[in-house]
């Protein structure tokens, strides 16, 4: 039973690492000139533990392009803000609101945290993906 089985098991397993994976574009508008990018791209589950698709860019005052060359077809939240103070972390003002530019793919607002995941998700095919950001809603 158990040579019947492994074979099967090894099958599987060769099946799961055929996901073709994509790039994906994540064009953010609204960039000032200073600080960092940080630009995420997420499960709903990887939400609560981490998203294994990150990257950290220089801004391009205007627009900058930041391509994540390995997303498998799904769907997920995109996310970045701008590090203009160099702390490494999104800050925060005394009422608890952004004070860095920040944006949420399809534009999605956060109201006392971040979105719904449903209102920020995209769907990721198997062509590349394109995904537009606004930075903005700095509350000062």
């Amino acid at each position: 039973m158990i040579r019947a089985i492994l074979p099967l098991a090894a099958l599987l397993a060769g099946l799961a690492t055929t996901v073709e994976v994509r790039p994906v574009e994540v064009h953010l508008s609204n960039v000032g000139p200073k600080g960092t990018l940080f630009v995420q791209v997420c499960t709903e589950a990887e939400l609560a533990h981490g998203c294994h698709h990150q990257i950290k860019a220089t801004p391009h005052p205007g627009e900058t392009v930041v391509t994540f060359p390995d997303i498998a077809p799904g769907r997920y939240q995109v996310s970045a803000f701008q590090d203009v103070d160099g702390n490494n972390r999104l800050s925060f003002g005394m009422m608890g609101a952004p004070v860095e530019p920040w944006g949420y793919s399809r534009d999605a607002k956060a109201i006392m945290g971040p979105p719904i995941f449903a209102d920020a998700a995209v769907e990721i095919g198997t062509a590349p993906a394109v995904i537009p950001i606004h930075l903005g809603n700095v509350r000062k």
